[in-house]
């Protein structure tokens, strides 16, 4: 494997990240029909909050949102967003000049045609930087991206138990001395007993602007989308990808059980509710 330029690109700025908004949401139909999956409430904000502000609290100054042109109401709703709708993240510091600090970008995915395909739309307000991706569908607990930014080309990965490999992107790698992974191939949702690894991809990623050229050359995939684990593949070919473990709580918010648990998990570390909300699910486990 050629490592030419992990040094070069380990050490640089990245301060832009992007959020891919597009998707159908056709897990939440019927409504999705008239609500952006990404503005469902997960306890007291949307779910695609919890990305933005991951970015923010990691010091990425410039955010990018990949938007469908029926999806514009996500768009607005982060250009209207404010000090108030902020978490606990930013209690202690100033952020009446939010939108002075952050610049918030959107450019148009046309036709859904992969997580691929929503990066490459991305490619002109990127503009040759090294970047970040935060799939908002995955809400952390705590800070992951945070981790990745000094070892750009990066990924966070989970460790997942067996039977449940076949759900994830999984990694081929090596143990560094450091603790963290060297990523050689990945594989898009194994069987089980052909996975490589039991480390799987979660929705956090760090690149350096060659990932374009890669997604730019890849032929269609699976339903005639552009995939971004088949880049990466490729990706890693000339740019050696540090895998970072993740130990935190992740929460699916792209389905159903997925955003009741995130939102019970963010409702029992609420100052003004977590008593309430303890002693009603003690309640109904007890009428059980």
């Amino acid at each position: 494997m050629q490592t030419n330029e992990k040094d070069a690109q380990g050490g640089r700025d990245i301060r832009v990240a992007v959020i891919p908004v597009a998707g159908k949401g056709t897990r939440w139909k019927p409504i999705t029909r008239s609500v952006p999956k990404e503005l469902l409430p997960v306890w007291r904000r949307t779910s695609a909050s919890y990305a933005f502000e991951e970015a923010v609290t990691a010091g990425f100054d410039e955010i990018i949102f990949v938007i469908s042109p029926d999806k514009l109401g996500v768009f607005e709703h982060f250009l209207r967003f404010d000090a108030s709708d902020l978490s606990a993240h930013f209690i202690d510091q100033s952020w009446a000049d939010l939108h002075e600090r952050v610049k918030i970008r959107a450019c148009i995915q046309e036709q859904q045609l992969g997580l691929g395909h929503a990066i490459l739309c991305a490619e002109q307000d990127v503009n040759g930087r090294p970047f970040a991706v935060l799939l908002p569908d995955e809400v952390l607990m705590q800070n992951g991206l945070k981790t990745l930014v000094s070892k750009t080309p990066a990924v966070l990965l989970m460790e997942v138990p067996f039977e449940q490999r076949a759900n994830y992107g999984i990694v081929k790698c090596e143990k560094l001395p450091s603790g963290d992974l060297r990523i050689d191939d990945l594989v898009e949702k194994p069987a089980p007993e052909l996975a490589p690894s039991s480390y799987a991809i979660t929705g956090r990623y760090t690149f350096t602007p060659e990932i374009f050229d890669h997604l730019r050359n890849l032929p269609p995939g699976h339903h005639g989308e552009i995939q971004l684990t088949d880049a990466m593949k490729t990706y890693t070919q000339i740019h050696s990808i540090t895998g970072v473990l993740f130990d935190g709580t992740r929460h699916d918010v792209g389905q159903p059980m997925g955003l009741l648990t995130a939102s019970l998990d963010f409702a029992l570390r609420d100052p003004q509710y977590k008593d309430a909300v303890r002693d009603y699910v003690k309640k109904l486990i007890a009428a059980q």
